[in-house]
């Protein structure tokens, strides 16, 4: 069956963070802390460019016909307002805005705040418990500022008060490493941070205990936050940290001994570990009706994605040895001309998912919907790891089912397995030169420097091919549109559409590529 179709084919747009991790708040206080002269040094680096496309068709010459033939016509729009920016000012813009607004408040209250500090030394003494809780305030304000390198010594100062006081692991130190962290990876030091995340793990793990129902929020947080550090631009360039000469970070309890080569893949095996651990304990305590297992299998599905993508695996991850181990040359860049069937990576990735699909068939209150988007999601990785038989097989299986649902709507079923846009798979990656990896809103309106027209066909497998340029605004410089060619060619695949019961064996694609950063 061959179908031409003119659309693009776009990650589904769920609200997450890169790589589809629903991070804890201490996470999502990161990305709100990125230098703003960062930003502006790598404007022309194009280290934020962003591709948006929209659907064309080219008019045939026909009588009485609106558009001259061959004319390009764009069969949908794009956000628009009067106060569209490119990519790098409105990111810019969004670093000063949080800036300015506290600047002036933060201000007068860091001056009356150590007023009040000089006041507690003088009446208590430099140990005064109540000071801790002051020079943590003064520290949230001067990272507000985005002075982290100040905010940093007086939260120093407010921990070490705290363990004088409380004792070494006492959790109430938790609010004042959590603001550590975050300094720290502002100020690009991710190896000052990944030390005090696994020091909050430890005296977590010692008040607790390592398998208890207790610690599972303190473990989804540790697993979440290794993923971040295995996938975190500030892995990926050294150069990021300017905080090389500080010496701020003076009372280290852990001795953390991983070289820097190594800092990534340790963490990914730490993240698939972890999720581990917390399925055990959910499943020993709580039994399999529990919703959260879903999510962790997923999850436990994205580490071993980053394996399959990312490093060079001569071991089982759970042998306990990861000398093996080894980051491919180009860290981050998840191309699927690396992933192999015979990898760790695809089997404990297609494991998790498979047990995903089987808890959510054993749990009660679960909808036809959501099952038949957990096989899809199970097919999806057979299909990237190139098992196509079965693969399809379930796909089919899958719509099956919903089509034999009775409270299921055809145009739902559509949606789902017919979709005007075809989905990039696997739908837990937030990919490049998307909104989602720059965490741009949906709704914002964007200005365009240029565009590119491409014209491909996508297989019934899911693979682009005969991928050409078919136009471009004369703008268009050879960077940018190699950028374009190589993600559709290199490091796509799209999940096949099915219509009327029948899988479409080859789409052919047309859109328009507006770029800005």
């Amino acid at each position: 069956m061959n179908t031409t179709i003119n659309f693009i084919a776009q990650p589904d747009t769920k609200p997450r963070l890169r790589n589809g991790l629903r991070l804890l708040p201490r996470i999502l206080l990161f990305s709100l802390l990125t230098p703003a002269l960062a930003i502006a040094q790598n404007r022309e680096e194009l280290r934020n460019l962003l591709f948006e496309p929209v659907l064309i068709t080219h008019t045939d010459a026909q009588e009485g016909a609106e558009y001259e033939a061959g004319e390009v016509y764009e069969l949908t729009v794009l956000p628009g307002g009067e106060k569209a920016g490119p990519v790098s000012v409105y990111l810019l813009n969004q670093a000063l805005q949080q800036t300015e607004e506290l600047a002036f408040t933060n201000s007068n209250s860091i001056n009356d705040y150590e007023e009040r500090i000089k006041d507690l030394e003088l009446d208590g003494g430099a140990y005064e418990p109540a000071l801790t809780q002051e020079m943590l305030s003064v520290g949230s304000l001067y990272q507000q500022q985005g002075d982290h390198l100040a905010a940093l010594e007086f939260l120093d100062q407010a921990l070490h008060i705290n363990r004088v006081n409380l004792g070494l692991f006492n959790l109430e130190q938790e609010e004042i490493i959590d603001q550590k962290i975050a300094s720290h990876v502002a100020l690009g030091d991710l190896r000052a941070a990944d030390l005090q995340q696994e020091y909050l793990m430890y005296i977590k793990r010692k008040a607790y205990g390592s398998t208890s129902v207790e610690l599972l929020p303190a473990l989804s947080e540790y697993a979440d936050w290794n993923i971040f550090a295995f996938d975190s631009r500030l892995a990926l360039d050294p150069t990021q940290s300017y905080a090389a000469d500080s010496n701020i970070y003076q009372e280290d309890t852990v001795n953390n001994s991983i070289g820097e080569d190594d800092l990534r893949s340790v963490r990914l095996l730490n993240a698939q570990n972890i999720y581990r651990t917390i399925l055990n304990i959910i499943l020993s305590n709580y039994g399999l009706q529990d919703p959260r297992l879903l999510d962790i299998e997923k999850k436990l599905a994205l580490t071993n994605y980053f394996f399959a993508t990312n490093l060079d695996v001569k071991s089982d991850v759970y042998s306990g040895k990861t000398s093996s181990l080894a980051l491919n040359s180009s860290q981050g860049f998840y191309e699927m001309s690396r992933v192999s069937s015979n990898s760790m990576g695809y089997r404990h990735g297609r494991e998790a998912l498979e047990r995903r699909l089987e808890y959510m068939l054993k749990m009660e209150g679960v909808s036809d919907m959501d099952i038949a988007r957990a096989r899809i999601d199970l097919a999806d990785w057979l299909l990237l790891f190139k098992k196509r038989t079965a693969a399809l097989t379930l796909y089919q299986e899958a719509y099956d089912a919903l089509s034999a649902a009775e409270d299921i709507y055809r145009d739902e079923i559509d949606a789902l397995f017919s979709p005007d846009l075809p989905v990039t798979i696997p739908t837990f990656i937030d990919y490049r030169y998307t909104r989602e990896s720059l965490g741009i809103p949906g709704h914002i309106p964007l200005e365009y420097q240029g565009w590119i027209d491409l014209g491909y066909r996508i297989n019934r497998y899911g693979k682009p091919q005969d991928v050409e340029i078919l136009g471009q605004s004369e703008n268009t410089t050879e960077p940018i549109s190699s950028r374009l060619l190589r993600q559709i060619k290199s490091s796509t695949s799209y999940r096949p559409r099915i219509t009327e019961g029948t899988l479409v064996e080859m789409d052919n694609i047309e859109a328009r590529y507006y770029y800005s950063y």
